[in-house]
């Protein structure tokens, strides 16, 4: 390859580096002014083309990228001869040069998504409409990457909350069980003490019928005894009914 011929192809991809800044450049505008007008978001359509101009922008840091590894590939190479050192290192010089204005245009387009980004999460969804999200003292100075993390600690925070009310829940439940087995056990108690009230009273009109018969069959000392007797074996039923109940 002639020193012509590789300054011809150094400048064509010279003035693809051009090319791509250009075509950054008209894409941080065009984000840059949708975002502020009217502080609003931008709309669907220059949405749209921002991502055309993105997706553009892409393709030509990738191709520029390749046009520089080749342009490196021939620094050494001359056709009909040698290239003499002084001019091999002038070569190299300009091929780095062009790298390092290849890593520019990548920082700057890195920078813009960065910031695009930082937008979107401070965005908030209201009236069905996307409005940016006022600056808080927890996101002043943070970057994409500072958000989501803050955004990842509050999720955090708010699934830790969500645990410990599940947590109070499950516990109140085992204490309404364990309150609705108390109740259960005193129904059981007031039901076993009406049973005996039943029998006591049912062993009262038995002896109360018997003492009757009796009064009305004698009215002598054995009468007297018998119904001694009788007072005797009921206070003994009594006694039983309460010690059962």
């Amino acid at each position: 390859m002639s020193s012509d011929s590789w300054m011809r192809e150094y400048s064509e991809v010279k003035a693809s580096c051009d090319e791509v800044y250009e075509l950054i450049r008209e894409r941080n505008a065009m984000t840059s002014s949708s975002s502020s007008s009217l502080g609003m978001t931008m709309s669907q359509q220059t949405g749209q083309e921002v991502h055309k101009l993105s997706a553009q922008c892409r393709r030509k840091l990738t191709s520029l990228n390749n046009k520089i590894n080749e342009l490196d590939k021939s620094v050494g190479q001359e056709k009909g001869g040698q290239v003499t050192q002084r001019e091999q290192n002038r070569r190299t010089e300009l091929v780095n040069a062009l790298r390092v204005r290849k890593d520019q245009l990548k920082e700057l387009m890195a920078k813009d998504n960065s910031r695009n980004e930082r937008t979107k999460l401070l965005e908030t969804q209201g009236d069905g409409a996307r409005k940016p999200g006022a600056e808080t003292v927890e996101t002043a100075g943070l970057d994409s990457r500072g958000i989501l993390q803050l955004q990842k600690q509050a999720l955090r925070s708010q699934e830790d909350e969500i645990a410990e009310l599940g947590k109070a829940v499950r516990n109140t439940k085992h204490v309404a069980l364990a309150i609705n087995d108390e109740v259960d056990l005193h129904q059981s108690l007031l039901d076993d003490l009406d049973n005996s009230v039943d029998k006591t009273q049912s062993y009262m009109k038995f002896a109360r019928r018997k003492l009757e018969q009796v009064s009305r069959k004698s009215g002598s000392c054995k009468f007297i005894m018998i119904m001694i007797l009788l007072i005797v074996v009921l206070a003994v039923v009594i006694s039983m009914s309460k010690m059962m109940s």
